[in-house]
């Protein structure tokens, strides 16, 4: 039995300790206004307090509306400090039309561990108090670093393992 929880401990362990990534699912996010905006979409994730983030990928499919073009989306992440312009040089109507892309990052989470992620019109704001790009169905954001906060699914795989091992045992 001591076998197995140290077992356990040491395989949750390895399993925080290696580079972690998040998945974060953007659909259905809209971007408004200018950078700021009170109207724009922000998403806040708990990431991890201290938590290092050294790749940004996106997987994003956006439909704009007229006169807005694809290239004026923009995703600006804690703070501003990282900023993702989708499809830069598309300057034309987006009709869900798909960017995919990443970028190195060099962000590092304080103690709250949140992360904030604005969409906004990088450009023009085409259309006064209405949404200027709709981001669709199966869209996502993929972080990439290390001190991550587990996710509930993954701590609840490792703690099944535990108790099978258990189970065998006996």
């Amino acid at each position: 039995m001591k076998k197995t929880i140290a077992l356990s401990a040491i395989a949750m362990i390895a399993g925080l300790a290696h580079a972690d990534t998040l998945v974060i699912d953007v659909s259905a996010y809209d971007s408004w206004n200018f950078q700021g905006d009170a109207q724009n979409d922000i998403a806040s994730i708990l990431v991890g307090a201290g938590a290092s983030i050294t790749n940004i990928a996106w997987d994003v499919t956006i439909t704009s509306e007229a006169p807005s073009w694809a290239e004026e989306f923009t995703m600006g992440f804690f703070g501003n400090s990282e900023v993702v312009q989708v499809a830069p040089g598309d300057a034309f109507e987006a009709n869900f039309s798909n960017y995919a892309g990443n970028q190195a990052s060099g962000i590092v989470l304080g103690g709250s561990g949140m992360l904030d992620i604005e969409f906004y019109e990088q450009f023009f704001d085409d259309i006064a108090f209405g949404i200027d790009t709709y981001i669709e169905q199966g869209s996502t954001v993929t972080l990439s670093g290390s001190g991550f906060v587990p996710t509930p699914g993954s701590l609840a795989v490792l703690g099944l393992g535990g108790l099978v091992a258990g189970r065998r045992r006996r």
